[in-house]
């Protein structure tokens, strides 16, 4: 018998909301019997995630709604994120180029690349009602 967990978050764009977002998956993690590993993981692809729509969707403005759904059962860790910011296009995110120096590098354009690192699957879509950033990590 599968049992499912479903966990909602909703903050505003600012910046300083992002420890509600840490303490928020940090406690579905627990609930869900995550390993330290997998937490981290989560953890961070989620950080980042909600990072990009304050500065990226929003532009820095702190009064941007954003909306997080988690949903978790024995085998996987599904994270939603919704906002309603500027139009999101993945197409315009370029590879990094890791073997670069780092004083050749430009700054950002890593936060997609670590999330698909850490996740085992990202989208990136729009609806009528904004952005949707969706995130995926098996459990077994």
């Amino acid at each position: 018998m599968s049992t499912t967990k479903l966990f909602f978050l909703e903050i505003t764009s600012d910046l300083a909301n992002l420890a509600r977002v840490s303490d928020f998956i940090l406690d579905v993690a627990k609930q869900a019997h995550l390993t330290e590993k997998q937490t981290d993981h989560v953890q961070m692809a989620l950080d980042e995630a909600v990072t990009n729509v304050m500065e990226h969707a929003y532009g820095g403005r702190r009064d941007g709604r954003i909306r997080i759904k988690c949903r978790v059962d024995e085998r996987e860790l599904f994270l939603e994120i919704r906002d309603q910011g500027e139009p999101f296009d993945p197409r315009t995110i370029k590879q990094p180029d890791l073997k670069k120096p780092l004083s050749e590098r430009t700054i950002g354009g890593l936060g997609v690349f670590f999330m698909r690192q850490l996740m085992d699957k990202v989208e990136f879509s729009r609806d009528a009602a904004g952005n949707i950033t969706r995130m995926t990590k098996k459990l077994k």
